[in-house]
Order: C-alpha cells, then structure tokens, then sequence
C-alpha cells in the first residue's frame, strides 16, 4: 500500500511539474490583473501602437501564448503563436523587436549566423523532430524568412525523437 501511494505521489507531482500555461478562461475584456492571477508574470511585455501592451507568456513544452490588452488594461485577443502561420509572417528586413514581438523570446541563441549575426531559435509542437530558427545579419535585422530544421538532439540520435 505503501508502494502504491508513493508511486501515486510522484506520478502527481511529475504532472503539477509540467503543468502547460493556458490562456483557460480568460476571455476578451479580462483585466491585466486577471491574466496575472491566472498565468503570473509576463515573461516579457511589448509595447503596441494603440497604447496597448502583449505579454508574452510561455508554458514548459512548445508553446508561446501573447495576450494583446488595450490602453484600459482589457484583454483583447490571445493567441498561441508557435505555429506555421506566423512563421509565414517572418521575412527578410525585420528588426530583432519586430521578431520578438511576433514569435516571442527563442528557446535558444547561437552566435555565428553566416552573415555575422545571431540565430535564433524556437521549438514547436509538431510531429517531425523541427525547431524554427531565423537567421540575423551583423545589422541586426533578418537574412530572410526563417527555415525549420531538425533538432540537434535528434541530429545526433540518428534522425529519432527528442
């Protein structure tokens, strides 16, 4: 019994450790303070032109949520923007700002780009073992779109899983 309510124990506490952020019921006119309560604190938080801000929130897996509020503080729209969507959206001349803004801080940097600047890079929820990666010049701005590659773990296993 004993060995039974310990594996139950850990199996629990292994699921509240990879708890996923969620937008869950906030809906359109939520306050900022209600997005705290709910998600925390913004991971980071962006200026709109409207007088707005977009927070940025990302949960422990493949997921980066942005929750656009207006100059009141209202929710207006959240959206999960690791997705082949928005990938689209990244083209060649944006600032550093500009890709922050749409796909969120990257899980990974590297130095080195073959133009002389960073790439960046964002794991995704997808089947095929990719990243998102977008490649920078020394003038900070980006080389072009960006491109999906596999991951390096899977690199190195052979072309496996993660």
């Amino acid at each position: 019994m004993k060995r039974f309510t310990l594996s139950w124990l850990l199996a629990a506490a292994l699921l509240a450790g990879c708890a996923a952020v969620s937008t869950g019921d906030l809906k359109p006119g939520a306050s900022a303070q209600d997005i705290r309560t709910q998600m925390g604190e913004p991971l980071a938080t962006y200026a709109l032109p409207n007088g707005g801000k977009r927070f940025e929130f990302r949960d422990r897996g493949a997921r980066t949520y942005m929750l656009d509020v207006d100059a009141s503080g209202r929710l207006v729209e959240s959206v999960q923007v690791l997705n082949e969507t928005n990938f689209r959206n990244i083209v060649g001349g944006m600032t550093q700002q500009e890709v922050l803004m749409t796909l969120g801080r990257p899980a990974e940097t590297s130095a080195g780009g073959r133009m002389g600047g960073p790439i960046w890079s964002w794991h995704f929820q997808n089947t095929q073992c990719l990243w998102f990666q977008v490649a920078f010049g020394a003038d900070g701005r980006t080389l072009g779109g960006g491109s999906q590659t596999m991951l390096p773990a899977c690199l190195n296993a052979g072309g496996g899983g993660p």
